[in-house]
């Protein structure tokens, strides 16, 4: 048997049908779909990202962060405030602590008795100056008026590693 089409057998023969291309609107369709599609992640990013400056005090955002108001949050030195629900779940519930002007802690509530009262076992002096380093806490920032807790992730220890004094690694 040679190679060409008319010394090939006729049931081995492809029929028109399997030659007919996907039609054109058909392929236009699935990029615009796929073009959608990308719309849609990108918006839910955008917003993801800004949805700290968009939200309100108080509210929980995508991506498990908390926005409080600056207003709002404990005073230097006093009593710790407790976040719970409806803001966020148990699982997630945290004290506040400001302790120095504009540095806040927030303490993962699990396992911890009252905190609120002043006398649960934590006081802010403990902190001497930074925050106290067998606690499970989340992380913290103060964005203008805005102080956003992350309640994604927990935070263990405070280990510090020094920056490394040989100037070759600069």
């Amino acid at each position: 048997m040679g190679t060409r089409y008319e010394d090939q057998p006729v049931e081995q023969w492809a029929g028109p049908g399997s030659l007919d291309p996907t039609p054109v609107w058909k392929q236009y369709l699935l990029v615009a779909a796929f073009g959608l599609v990308a719309l849609v992640l990108v918006a839910v990013v955008a917003y993801s990202a800004l949805a700290v400056e968009l939200a309100t005090p108080p509210a929980a955002v995508i991506g498990g962060r908390v926005v409080l108001g600056v207003s709002d949050g404990p005073s230097v030195g006093g009593p710790a405030k407790l976040y719970g629900p409806p803001l966020v779940d148990a699982q997630h519930s945290f004290y506040l602590i400001q302790y120095k002007p504009g540095v806040f802690l927030a303490i993962r509530a699990a396992g911890f008795s009252d905190l609120t009262s002043g006398d649960g076992g934590v006081s802010v002096s403990d902190a001497e100056g930074g925050p106290p380093p067998t606690f499970d806490r989340y992380l913290v920032s103060v964005e203008g008026t805005k102080i956003v807790v992350n309640t994604s992730r927990v935070l263990n220890g405070t280990e510090v590693v020094p920056a490394p004094s040989d100037p070759t690694f600069r």
